[in-house]
């Protein structure tokens, strides 16, 4: 059974340089209309009434208008009872203590909020509408009403030093309002301003001091490292993106959004008007047996605690120590790898280079795969 919803509410009051996500610059009419559509899509797609998590992202949920944003929620509320988290992404300059009361009252319980770096300059530099002085100001509002805030931070710029980054991890560490960080190395995409501009990404090396950096610092400030990019005050770590995290199934809804079940990984695509009209353009992908175990690897060794082999043998009928032991072996043998009698993960300093350890577990898997196929 699915457990999990994820709603992509693709308009943003101004287009940030770095994003190249599936997003409209916002128009109250078309909005009406969106709404409209996902209302029967959600009706048509999510079967299940008793979801775990609920997240509303985007684009930026949080500039509707205030009867939108309530329509939007009285659309929601149906599924939302049992919902251990139900999280709204916003930024500063869209949510307002009206906003937040609606949110509050339909049982939204966390904001993620794209507070991006504490620096002036480089908030301009990527299109932020925000100022640093406005942040914790608008975290201790947010905070009044839903007290479990996560925010987005942003390293990897060319004009960003180390010391500009360090200043906005003490900022956001020394708030205790909030609870959740996610550090994120700038990716230029194409399709982006930033790509379009021939912005070019920084140095690997500086890129990995500067997540280093990151890493150690909100380690020594009260915040669990427990997956790649996320930390967490104890407590406080994302219900929701662990679900992905541990490759389970997830309703998506909404233009620009994926969803996931069993075999079956789709997405909604197309354009505004697609949508509006006949609900967009419904993109499937059949996933392979083979498929389905490298994701599941690549997701769960994300994680602090990594691989379940409990969980591992009852989803493959395989023995996760026998599949892979001579990678398991090469890895812990290098301090790149933590092995123990019920899970295996990547060290701190193994989750550095996560993509080039996923190339020895491919190999095996390759073998495998071969393997059964010539009995």
């Amino acid at each position: 059974m699915i457990n999990a919803l994820y709603i992509h509410i693709p308009f943003c009051e101004n287009i940030c340089y770095y994003c190249d996500f599936k997003r409209s610059v916002y128009n109250q009419e078309v909005v009406d209309a969106f709404l409209s559509q996902l209302e029967k899509e959600i009706t048509a797609r999510v079967q299940n009434k008793m979801l775990h998590t609920i997240y509303i992202g985007g684009g930026t949920p949080t500039c509707l208008h205030e009867a939108q944003l309530e329509r939007l929620l009285h659309i929601v509320e149906p599924y939302t009872h049992t919902a251990a988290e139900y999280t709204m992404e916003s930024n500063l300059e869209s949510i307002s203590e009206a906003k937040l009361e609606l949110m509050q009252a339909h049982g939204v319980n966390r904001i993620s909020l794209g507070v991006q770096s504490y620096n002036d300059d480089l908030l301009m530099y990527m299109n932020r509408k925000h100022k640093a002085a406005d942040i914790d100001s608008t975290i201790a509002t947010i905070a009044s009403y839903i007290p479990n805030i996560s925010i987005d931070l942003i390293y990897g710029f060319e004009n960003q030093s180390k010391e500009i980054w360090l200043d906005s991890l003490e900022k956001a560490t020394s708030n205790p309002n909030v609870k959740h960080i996610s550090i994120y190395s700038l990716t230029i995409e194409d399709n982006s301003v930033f790509g379009k501009r021939g912005v070019k990404p920084i140095d690997s090396d500086l890129e990995a001091d500067m997540y280093i950096l990151g890493r150690e610092y909100l380690k020594t400030h009260g915040f669990e490292h427990y997956e790649i990019a996320n930390y967490a005050r104890a407590g406080y770590e994302s219900k929701h993106n662990q679900v992905y995290w541990a490759y389970e199934d997830f309703y998506g809804v909404g233009l620009g959004a994926s969803g996931k079940d069993g075999h079956l990984r789709y997405a909604i695509t197309g354009t505004m008007d697609t949508y509006i009209n006949d609900g967009g353009t419904l993109f499937e992908e059949h996933l392979s047996d083979k498929d389905i175990l490298i994701e599941y690897l690549m997701m769960n060794l994300r994680t602090k605690k990594g691989i379940d082999k409990v969980k591992f043998k009852e989803i493959f009928h395989r023995s996760f120590d026998d599949l892979f032991d001579d990678a398991i072996e090469r890895l812990v043998l290098y301090h790149q790898a933590i092995q123990s009698p019920t899970h295996f993960a990547m060290s701190e300093e193994g989750m550095l280079l996560l993509h080039t350890h996923l190339v020895q577990f491919m190999e095996v898997i390759d073998i495998i795969m071969e393997d059964e196929q010539d009995v």
